[in-house]
């Protein structure tokens, strides 16, 4: 007879692992469940669900991926809802951060119904909050601002800090978008400094790499370097290499800007071999884009144009609408 772990014993320790993710810590939170066997761990699909988090959280999408599927099919055999809710949202973001906007949206929408049905305020702010992300990539500016602001709303009614610093993160790069820079960028400063305020150092190299990217467009002459530095100390500090190899495709395009082409080429090759190693393909693809224009104004036309083929076809099939529009001004430009 195979011994599992009781259910109260299993939900204490999913509450453990939830506080430890959200804690930016999740190498702590894998720590936790390495005594569990694979017989525990199909019984206990609330675990695996924070394995799963923990996981993406590290760049480790294979692995989260699978630990989200199995818990999201022992959920249903228990006919759990909750914890359904919770595998849909994780592999929504897996989703996404792989560039698959259609499995995204699939995932989130039924988060959102099951949120609903539950009358999960918190789960329905995430939610909310990563549909916006969608509605940024479709390019559709007031209907991400609507569902940012409505995110925003139920983070401060619930006295969540990090949710709200994760939606000031995301209306800086719609303030972007819409050209209203100041108000973007300082978005993004509000959301570093209650990132820093928690210690969640993966969510501070998120914001401090969005402060940079909007700061671009008003100028490129203060601390930017500086702050990409910091950025990509927290990535490290957090483990999180997916947003350490963005801080280096931001450090790229800084350069870029500063008609520092050799340097872009190389930094932006950095963080795409950084970012393929950790299964980020729509991340590698905008590092390649950024490969692909520094090599033209250095005048490697036939590189660049290799380089920009892969990088259309991949962010063609990843629907990258944004990323795309940014490559294609880029490209253009007369320098």
């Amino acid at each position: 007879m195979i011994d599992t772990l009781s259910d109260e014993a299993t939900q204490s320790l999913a509450v453990e692992m939830r506080l430890l993710v959200d804690a930016g810590r999740p190498d702590d939170a894998l720590a936790k469940a390495e005594s569990l066997t694979e017989a525990e761990l199909r019984e206990s699909p609330e675990v695996e669900v924070e394995m799963a988090r923990a996981f993406a959280r590290t760049g480790h999408f294979e692995r989260a991926t699978a630990r989200a599927t199995t818990a999201l099919w022992g959920a249903r055999v228990r006919r759990d809802l909750r914890c359904q809710m919770r595998a849909n949202l994780v592999l929504g973001g897996i989703a996404f951060e792989q560039g698959h906007p259609h499995a995204a949206e699939h995932h989130f929408g039924l988060v959102r119904v099951l949120a609903t049905s539950l009358g999960d305020r918190q789960v329905q702010q995430k939610v909310t909050n990563n549909l916006s992300l969608l509605a940024l990539q479709r390019q559709d500016f007031q209907a991400a601002e609507a569902l940012l602001q409505s995110a925003l709303r139920l983070a401060e009614e619930l006295a969540d800090l990090r949710a709200q610093a994760e939606v000031l993160h995301n209306l800086n790069i719609t303030n972007r978008n819409l050209g209203q820079f100041e108000v973007g960028a300082r978005a993004a400063g509000r959301a570093a400094q209650i990132a820093e305020q928690l210690n969640d150092w993966s969510l501070v190299a998120i914001a401090l790499g969005g402060l940079v990217e909007t700061s671009l467009w008003i100028d490129t002459s203060g601390n930017l370097e500086g702050l990409i530095d910091r950025a990509i100390d927290c990535a490290r500090r957090a483990g999180d290499p997916i947003r350490e190899a963005n801080a280096g495709r931001i450090r790229a395009v800084l350069a870029l800007k500063r008609k520092q082409f050799t340097a872009a080429f190389d930094q932006a090759a950095e963080a795409r071999r950084l970012a393929l190693e950790n299964q980020s393909d729509l991340l590698a693809a905008e590092c390649t884009a950024v490969m692909a224009v520094a090599k033209k104004r250095a005048h490697g036309e036939s590189l660049a144009t290799v380089l920009r083929q892969e990088a259309t076809a991949s962010l063609d099939r990843h629907q990258a609408f944004l990323e795309t529009e940014w490559f294609e001004r880029e490209w253009a430009a007369v320098v």
